[in-house]
């Protein structure tokens, strides 16, 4: 099972690297709806509390030493956590021959002046469900092919649960980069 999420998580960063969107093959599966970009305060205090240094570019180093662009979308989570930001930095020019080097998924919600982390994940893709717990969408780590860990918010962050997320209960859920 772990070569095919390996599998999965390595086409899904080749289609990033060449620019592209790679389609959920659900039916059901939405893309993510941006707010729009954080403002140039809040993407510095994210990139602030993530430890991430940003060149002259805005571009920060990935752990293989590229230097990569982050993306930073709004999460609508609903609920009391209301919308986070989901910080990700994908596979640079050394994916094909740096073992580890992407996605690397953070997601950021408000915390005073700045951003706290409430989830993190390797080599994945963030999925948002339609379920809610304590009022606060449901997230796997995955897309439709599969079954993934099901992560549920505690009332102060996401935490794994003992059970995954099947085919049949990703229809309707969005897909963040």
């Amino acid at each position: 099972m772990r070569i095919l999420r390996a599998v999965f998580a390595a086409i899904v960063l080749v289609l990033a690297a060449c620019d592209q969107a790679a389609p959920p093959s659900d039916g059901g599966a939405q893309t993510a709806q941006t707010g729009g970009a954080p403002s140039d305060a809040d993407r510095a205090a994210i990139l602030s509390a993530l430890r991430w240094s940003a060149n002259a570019q805005g571009q920060v180093l990935n752990e293989c030493g590229d230097w990569v662009t982050p993306t930073i979308v709004t999460a609508e989570l609903g609920g009391a956590a209301g919308a986070a930001q989901l910080a990700a930095i994908g596979g640079g020019p050394s994916i094909a021959t740096c073992y580890g080097d992407g996605p690397d998924l953070h997601l950021m919600l408000r915390d005073g002046a700045g951003f706290r982390e409430i989830y993190s994940a390797r080599g994945r893709v963030l999925v948002l469900l339609p379920s809610t717990t304590n009022g606060v969408h449901d997230i796997a780590d995955g897309g439709p092919g599969f079954s993934f860990p099901l992560w549920q918010w505690n009332g102060s962050v996401y935490a794994q649960t003992d059970r995954e997320v099947s085919d049949a209960e990703i229809s309707g859920a969005t897909y963040l980069p």
